[in-house]
């Protein structure tokens, strides 16, 4: 029940959002003509942006699930970091829009002016339309809710359905066995008495605790529930077998699967967005930079380290599948194995001067956009290690696999952060592992974009770490 008001609560607010939208466009359309403050060019076609608008709002709804526990009962902090991920869809599509249509008539003041307007805008409405709607829909609709479940196991679903206060949801006590400590949650009685409990404090709705209870007893107490009117809900606790970890819950038909990692990435309609961001970067570098960038690698490379242009070697992509994955050769031939499995130091000698340069402007990962175009790779991902260094890692990081889950890429959310080069502790080893993780289960197209113009910035201005 609380799942059916949040979900829909989700959708009014993303059609809330939509509007505001659109309205708001409107209205900077009628002032930017009208009052002349911006100069348009005539000839621009508003409606071709209007569509735009529409496109990006819905974009916005689709991605509303992530925030969707929250909304309600946001502060302003909170919904200023949502509106942000919100506007830059809108900046996404809309200058997106410009490029393919070659518009080149369009006031940049006007585009800039109405994003600028947007942040206030949306962020209010992230504060407010989900407290109009709750008010307007839900104003006195409560719904009183008695949990039965062990003494244990109160205080955490106690915690868990006081978030959900703003929905109309009232816990107003349990039933069970013991004393629950640390809560004040009221009890109301011993199981025995959830009839009468049930009667005298006019429930609303029974949470079922499912592993307190054998089969036999936990319908007996559903059955129970629903004589006196009330809806049951049974809560499946798989926190007890992982209490310190994140899980989540997948519906197929009439199973339910507890999984320990969300996979945004494992939507296809998810992967086919990240691949063709994939290859709308990846075959220009290949057609246009690669070949000039490859011929003064190789011009450089016959003054100061004869050799192969291109290094080549085995690393674990997706699902731990082998694949050669190339890069512009750095240092100097050697045939010795540990040459080639020892990561590389500050001021180390086996890399020759020009080489030294291509690393720390990761110039000498411009290769890699032939794996991304073989689709081995993506632009955007947990970094590839070598596979030697893939077994020793995964005894220091015990989930040290699970990155695997995703396509390795050329750069990554622990890289755009600063954690690159060589790992001489295992702080640095936990911290990177740690962003790997984040960008598994918390993949968006938003945050591929921010990714790259952080490594981008990186490019012109190399951290201490890059060498």
């Amino acid at each position: 029940m609380v799942n059916h008001r949040r979900q829909g609560l989700t959708h009014l607010h993303g059609c809330a959002l939509t509007v505001t939208a659109v309205a708001v466009y409107v209205l900077w359309c009628a002032l930017a003509q009208l009052a002349g403050w911006i100069q348009l060019t005539k000839g621009v076609d508003l409606s071709l942006y209007l569509l735009g608008v529409i496109v990006a709002s819905v974009w916005v709804h689709h991605n509303l699930s992530v925030v969707s526990h929250r909304l309600g009962d946001m502060d302003i902090i909170e919904a200023l970091r949502t509106a942000k991920y919100q506007i830059l869809r809108f900046v996404a599509v809309l200058v997106t829009l410009a490029f393919v249509t070659k518009d080149s008539d369009m006031s940049r003041a006007f585009l800039l002016g109405y994003v600028a307007l947007m942040i206030p805008v949306f962020t209010m409405s992230n504060v407010y339309w989900p407290k109009v709607i709750i008010r307007l829909l839900l104003h006195g609709v409560r719904m009183r809710v008695v949990i039965v479940a062990k003494s244990n196991e109160i205080p955490r679903l106690h915690a868990m359905m006081a978030d959900r206060a703003h929905l109309g949801v009232e816990v107003i006590g349990w039933v069970g066995e013991g004393t629950a400590i640390d809560c004040a949650l009221p009890k109301l009685g011993a199981l025995h008495e959830l009839k009468h409990i049930l009667a005298e404090h006019d429930v609303s709705q029974v949470v079922i605790s499912q592993q307190a209870f054998p089969p036999e007893e936990g319908r007996a107490i559903a059955q129970c529930a629903e004589e006196a009117g009330c809806r049951v809900r049974f809560f499946a606790n798989v926190q007890l077998y992982f209490p310190h970890r994140q899980v989540s819950i997948e519906h197929d038909g009439e199973f339910a699967f507890a999984s320990l990692l969300s996979e945004p990435l494992d939507n296809p309609a998810n992967r086919l967005v990240k691949r063709s961001l994939d290859i709308a970067i990846s075959l220009p570098v290949v057609l246009f930079v690669l070949p000039p960038l490859t011929f003064v690698v190789w011009l450089m490379q016959r003054f100061q380290s004869p050799g192969p242009v291109i290094h080549r070697q085995y690393r674990s992509g997706l699902n731990r599948r082998k694949f050669l994955i190339y890069k512009y050769r750095t240092m100097h031939v050697s045939t010795e194995k540990n040459a080639l499995t020892q990561q590389a130091q500050k001021q180390d000698s086996r890399i020759y001067p020009f080489g030294r340069f291509l690393r720390r402007t990761s110039l000498d990962e411009f290769p890699q956009f032939l794996n991304v175009l073989r689709g081995e790779m993506s632009v955007s991902g947990p970094r590839p290690h070598l596979l030697e260094h893939d077994e020793q890692f995964a005894k220091v990081v015990n989930t040290y696999y699970t990155r695997h889950f995703v396509k390795p890429g050329i750069t990554g959310l622990a890289q755009s952060q600063g954690y690159r080069g060589e790992i001489s502790e295992p702080r640095l080893l936990h911290k990177r592992i740690g962003y790997d993780m984040f960008y598994v289960r918390r993949w968006s197209f938003a945050l591929d974009i921010r990714i790259l113009v952080q490594t981008a910035r990186q490019i012109v201005f190399p951290p201490k770490t890059a060498y």
